[in-house]
């Protein structure tokens, strides 16, 4: 029995070494992965925050583009305005007369060939102020819906273009 004492210590002091190498390895296996996890983890961090970054970016300027493209229409539709309240003016003080034509007795395919788009005598009649004004809110509330519809479509753009999206 005593044969096997030595050799049972020589088993253990090689199983402990055996252990402990192998302990050591884990060990730096583990500290390996928890680098290359940590570098990943990094980089991951880094692509996040310059891809927020450039999406920050392009919301500004889509933003800004946006602004600009209200100010803008804001600014046509003061215009029409001043030029609608311009033109009622001057309806209702005389200085334009608005008329349209009036249909004769006569078939307006039969009128005289031998007239020219100039020299025409046509009968018209003339548009009271108040009827005026009434078509012309009509017509400019006409062109105010497509001023919106076109900034509307422009802001549609402007986003698609800043954000190059399909749309196929």
């Amino acid at each position: 029995m005593t044969t096997w004492r030595p050799l049972a210590a020589c088993l253990l002091c090689g199983a402990l070494a055996g252990w402990t190498t192998q302990g050591w390895r884990k060990d730096a296996a583990i500290a390996e992965l928890q680098r290359q996890v940590a570098t990943s983890k990094t980089a991951a961090a880094t692509a996040l925050a310059q891809a927020t970054a450039r999406v920050l970016t392009l919301e500004r300027a889509a933003g800004a583009a946006l602004m600009l493209r209200a100010d803008h229409l804001t600014q046509e539709q003061t215009h029409a305005r001043t030029e609608r309240d311009r033109f009622n003016d001057d309806v209702r003080s005389g200085a334009v007369r608005l008329s349209i034509p009036v249909a004769s007795s006569q078939c307006a395919a039969t009128a005289d060939p031998t007239a020219t788009a100039g020299h025409r005598h046509e009968t018209r009649a003339e548009i009271d102020p108040a009827t005026a004004a009434a078509l012309d809110a009509i017509a400019g509330d006409g062109d105010d819906a497509t001023r919106q519809l076109n900034a509307c479509i422009d802001a549609y753009n402007t986003v698609r273009d800043t954000y190059h999206v399909q749309t196929e």
